[in-house]
């Protein structure tokens, strides 16, 4: 029974030496995903600051959900892009065994080829309700970016959600609207998208509620 037991615990000690010198110990793991970008973007916040700015929105074949790319390293996304077009291409989808502070683990690599389509093709209007934030933020636009004195330009943006789909979203104004620091706001807006060249305004129709946070 002695012997049965210390041939077991050399079985394990060398199964452990082996998974660490077998030469995949440390090795980011890589997998080839098709990557989708949208052709709206989102918000997040430039990385070690308190400015927002536009940010990608993409989707991968491994898990199919639509996220921002924000805090992510990505390598070889050189091309152009344009709101209202979806590119697909393929990427190198890594898992970082020992990723930088403060971004994702995660890192895609382009592989292409890179399919541009337009998808946003007809103008639309549509009526929304929009829930406008108390403060302003600092905002910087980024597809197209635009700069003065050779730096980004920065704008005191409003900060709205869609009350019908809890989505945030940064604003550099609404037509008609005269904006009180200090006051939270229930707008009712209509929403104009033009296709081409691609551009989204928002006119206000109706203030609902303001009140003094």
């Amino acid at each position: 029974m002695k012997r049965i037991f210390l041939f077991l615990f050399l079985t394990f000690l060398c199964a452990i030496l082996f998974s660490c010198f077998d030469g995949h110990e440390g090795k980011d793991k890589v997998k080839i995903v098709e990557m989708t970008i949208y052709p709206e973007t989102g918000y997040g916040i430039v990385f070690l600051s308190d400015i927002w700015t536009d940010v990608l929105v993409f989707s991968d074949s491994d898990d199919n959900q639509t996220q921002i790319l924000s805090y992510t390293i990505t390598e070889g996304f050189d091309f152009d892009y344009e709101r209202g077009y979806e590119y697909t291409f393929k990427a190198n989808k890594v898992w970082m065994n020992n990723p930088p502070m403060d971004v994702s683990s995660i890192k895609y690599q382009f592989v292409g080829p890179l399919t541009k389509k337009k998808v946003i093709i007809e103008n639309s209007e549509e009526t929304i309700e929009l829930f406008v934030s108390s403060e302003t933020v600092r905002y910087a636009r980024n597809y197209p970016p635009e700069y003065e004195n050779e730096r980004p330009k920065i704008y005191d943006a409003l900060r709205v959600k869609d009350t019908n789909t809890d989505n945030w979203s940064i604003l550099k104004e609404i037509e008609g609207f005269n904006y009180e620091s200090g006051y939270e706001y229930t707008l009712s807006v209509k929403k104009v998208i033009q296709a081409e060249p691609y551009l989204v305004q928002y006119v206000l129709l109706d203030t609902k509620d303001k009140r003094k946070k």
